[in-house]
């Protein structure tokens, strides 16, 4: 037995249509992200090798040169190793947590800050108004 979709208009067709082909996109976007991962995950691994063989010729002689290539190896790995981490997340991922934190962190201990810093200049100002007046 088949199940079919109806929209609430009737248009079941053109909704169906609409929503595979934004599926197909969203699919084909992370099929992309997917390889652009693996091909740095493969150069990172390929870059970790290199380094092991440096450290170990490094070992056997102690050459400025090979030392300064540890150094350029270690800061590229540093590099892709940030920029594997953060193209996990796409930007709408970042925003969410970026406001999420803004939420949690600055607007809870500003908003109860305001209160109690307010509402105690609000007293204050009220004893003053009752003392003087």
């Amino acid at each position: 037995m088949e199940e079919t979709f109806v929209a609430p208009n009737g248009d079941s067709d053109s909704n169906f249509g609409l929503a595979l082909a934004a599926l197909t996109q969203s699919l084909q976007k992370l099929q992309t992200r997917y390889d652009e991962v693996q091909s740095q995950r493969a150069k990172q691994q390929q870059i970790q090798e290199y380094r092991t063989d440096v450290e170990a010729r490094l070992q056997g002689e102690a050459q400025a040169e090979l030392e300064q290539e540890l150094a350029r190896i270690r800061s590229e790995l540093e590099a892709l190793s940030l920029e594997l981490e953060s193209e996990l997340l796409t930007d709408r991922q970042l925003q969410k947590m970026f406001w999420d934190g803004l939420r949690r962190g600055l607007m809870g201990d500003v908003f109860w800050q305001i209160i109690r810093f307010g509402g105690l200049g609000l007293v204050m100002g009220w004893g003053l108004k009752s003392w003087v007046g």
